[in-house]
Parts: C-alpha cells; structure tokens; sequence
C-alpha cells in the first residue's frame, strides 16, 4: 500500500488523549511511535487505516467522524487547502480541490457537477477503506460544509447531504453536526450545495498568493506527465462540468493550468480531443438541461449558454442531436 497524509491520524490521536487513553493503545499494531506520527511525513495507509479504527474502538464512540470533522478545516489538505482557503469563490477552491487533491489523498477523489440548481460535490472511493469508510465520509461532508461557511460567512441551511452508506443507529445526531438534510443509501457521497453560495466574492481573496498556489500546485501535477493518460483531457472535462456557463474559454482553462493556449490545445490533440469538442459536449449537455428543466424561450437559452445568437445555437444542438431545439423539447415534455 501507499503512503498517506498523517493529518487525520494526528487529530484521531489529539481525541484519544484528550479522553484519557493512553498513545500506545492507538498506536498498538501500527509501525509508529508518538513521536513519529506527530512530527514525521506520510504514513503507511495500513497505519492510518489501523489509527482510524483503534480510535473508533478505544473512544467507544461510533461518531468519532463528526467529532473529528466538526474541528477541521480545510487546512487539511495541506497546499490544496492552502490554495482554495484563498480562492476568488467557492466553486473555484473547490475546483482546485478536485484537480489537485490527488497529491495528497490518493484513496479518494472528489468530482464536481454543476447543474441549474447549484453544484454536486461527490466524493469516490478508489480503495476500499473497510469499516473507517463512514469515518472517512462524514469527515469530508463536514470538511465542505466548514470550506463554504467559512468563504461565505454564512451558515449553509440549504445543502443536501447524502451518504452511500446505511443510516448508522446515531442517523438522529447527523442533525447537530451537518446544517441540511441528510439521506442514505445512495450511489454515491456527496453535498449538494446551493448556487446562491458558489460566486460570492470571497473576503479572503488574495491574488497574488492565489496565482503563486495554484503555479505552484499546477507545476506539481505536470511532473505526473507520462504516467496518466488523458489527463489534460480529464482536467478540462472537469473544470468545464464544475462551471456554470458561459463556460471558461480556453484562454481561462490554459490560465489555470499555467501554461499557453498553444500548449494545452496541443496536449489535448496528443490525447485524441480538442477543447472545442470537450466545451461542445458539455455545452450540449447544458442545452438539454435547459430544455428539460425549464421554459426558457430557445433564444433566452441561447444567451444563457453564450452563443453568439439563437441561430447558432440552434445549427450547434442540430449537429450534436440529430434534431431542433424546439423538437427535443416536445419529445422531453
């Protein structure tokens, strides 16, 4: 197994002495000593994994996530949270959260989907983390919840949160710790947060610290060049899907990403795409969207997505769907 970020471990461990319970019990059948865990780097994911679980059964308390998460921020994630603690929004801290977060939690992913409604946060599982699996879900629903209270100085009433997990017998205290409604059993974890809350101007803005973060966590992320395939086509994929339209040129994609346009028109060609039909796909999928969902006129649509008039749009959902604005919207309704 790989490594892993201590942080977690080292506020499981902050618990455990704070209830009376002595740090070798923690540590039993980890490779760690105290000191190791709390001034050393990475650990072993079967020592995080084991921490997380002898907490849980040395503490008693099944909602040691809650407990944990309730006093965590997004410091955590070390210079991913750094960056997005400064970002101009929310949508885009979380978006440097979903590009780069694989730096630094490698067992999980977290991808975004924006809708007319607001934006999806979902959290997946690349590795099965056995029972600390509630542990790891409730701490990241609280961990976006804080992020956004936080940027928004706001409490966050109008959230959704679901767990892809059954309801644990405490299912009744989610109530004191998480601000919306809270359901089980879905296909997967995730916050569905409201779209008034996503492009407040946050007051902790900084930007020229806010272009030496996101430089630094862009160089990072190209030294993993070669080893993933169709990376920059995934990066955009994302960073379109998480935005609302009118969607990001691909000026402001290459911008984030630090580099040229040239250059990042280029490594997508090498991966098979464009960005022109990466934001064609999604902006299709935003018309189909706007059909189904609401009554808006095609022209208003049109201006909606950012097409220069109604009839390019309409030549555009032609070419991509075999038939007219209008007529799709008949067969949706």
């Amino acid at each position: 197994m790989e490594n892993v970020s201590p942080v977690y471990a080292r506020f499981v461990l902050r618990e455990i002495l704070r209830q009376g319970i002595a740090d070798q019990e923690l540590l039993a059948s980890t490779s760690l000593s105290r000191r190791e865990l709390e001034t050393g780097g990475d650990i072993p994911m079967e020592d995080f994994l084991a921490i997380l679980e002898n907490g849980r059964r040395l503490s008693g308390d099944e909602q040691l996530g809650l407990i944990i998460g309730r006093h965590t921020n997004i410091i955590a994630l070390g210079p991913i949270g750094a960056a997005a603690a400064i970002a101009p929004t929310v949508r885009e801290g979380l978006q440097v959260m979903q590009n780069y977060t694989r730096l630094h939690i490698s067992y999980m992913r977290l991808e975004l989907s924006s809708s007319l409604q607001g934006l999806s946060v979902q959290f997946r599982f690349l590795h099965d983390t056995g029972s600390t699996e509630r542990f790891h879900t409730e701490t990241a629903l609280m961990l976006v919840q804080n992020y956004v209270e936080t940027l928004t100085g706001r409490r966050l009433d109008n959230a959704r949160y679901r767990m892809a997990l059954p309801a644990p017998d405490y299912a009744g205290e989610y109530a004191h710790w998480l601000h919306g409604p809270v359901s089980f059993d879905a296909t997967c974890s995730a916050v569905e947060l409201p779209v008034e809350c996503l492009d407040l101007p946050s007051p902790y803005y900084n930007a020229g610290m806010w272009h030496d973060a996101t430089l630094s966590l862009a160089q990072r992320i190209r030294e993993l060049e070669g080893k993933e395939k169709h990376r920059y086509t995934q990066y955009v994929d994302s960073l379109l899907r998480s935005s609302e339209p009118p969607l990001p040129d691909l000026g402001a994609a290459a911008a984030r990403l630090h580099m040229s346009e040239r250059t990042l028109n280029r490594r997508l060609q090498q991966e098979g795409t464009n960005f022109r039909q990466i934001r064609g796909a999604i902006l299709g999928s935003w018309a189909r969207q706007h059909l189904r969902e609401t009554d808006h006129s095609v022209e208003a649509i049109a201006a909606e997505l950012g097409y220069q008039d109604a009839a390019n749009f309409r030549r555009a959902f032609r070419n991509s769907e075999g038939c007219s604005p209008g007529e799709y919207r008949r067969r949706a309704w």
